[in-house]
């Protein structure tokens, strides 16, 4: 009794093994952006997933089962058969997102550059950061920008001497900082707005 036992346990064993091997699948990543082939708009498809990979990226035009796909995102993603020639390619699982684009950070003030009204603009998105602004007198393609706020920016590219810059994503808006304070005048309380001075420490 003990000997079919015991083999029908090893082959439930070695069926399971492979059905959990089948469903690994393989990994891949997807480029951030699509390109044309033959008037076809194709995804940019590679191998495994790592981020420091540099194969080379293929085009793949087929259809992405069971995924959406987001612009100005990379992915990894785990599949059933990874072939850039297939028709189909099953996806099990996305592994991860990864945002791509450039940082940038907008004054909250624009100044005349040439009779022009242009805005400030600098690389990364660090509030910390003290590298100089520079003029942008381009349009800002996705954005609607108010007067009085710094903004920080997800964008295709950080060109401040290009015609239009493409917002992927406002990342952040901060507004112009405001400290109120109570005055007395002529018998009556009224509150103003003060521009905020740092005080001195006494030595």
């Amino acid at each position: 009794m003990r000997k079919p036992l015991l083999i029908f346990l090893l082959i439930l064993f070695t069926v399971s093994l492979g059905f959990a091997q089948e469903k690994q699948g393989e990994f891949m990543r997807l480029h951030s952006e699509r390109i044309k082939v033959n008037d076809s708009l194709c995804y940019q498809v590679r191998k495994e997933y790592s981020g420091i990979d540099t194969t080379a990226w293929e085009p793949f035009c087929g259809v992405l089962d069971n995924f959406y796909f987001r612009s100005w995102y990379e992915y990894t993603l785990q599949v059933e058969e990874y072939n850039p020639h297939a028709d189909t390619i099953c996806v099990i699982k996305t592994i991860a997102q990864y945002p791509k684009g450039q940082f940038m950070k907008i004054h909250r003030e624009r100044i005349m550059v040439n009779d022009s009204l242009c805005y400030q603009v600098r690389k990364g998105f660090s509030r910390r950061d003290k590298t100089p602004w520079e003029p942008f007198c381009g349009k800002f393609s996705n954005l609607w920008c108010e007067e009085g706020y710094e903004y920080t920016l997800q964008v295709k590219e950080y060109n401040p001497h290009a015609d239009t810059i493409f917002v992927i994503k406002t990342v952040a808006r901060d507004e112009v900082p405001r400290v109120f304070m109570r005055v007395h005048k002529e018998g009556r309380n009224d509150t103003i707005r003060a521009i905020p001075v740092k005080r001195r420490k006494r030595m």
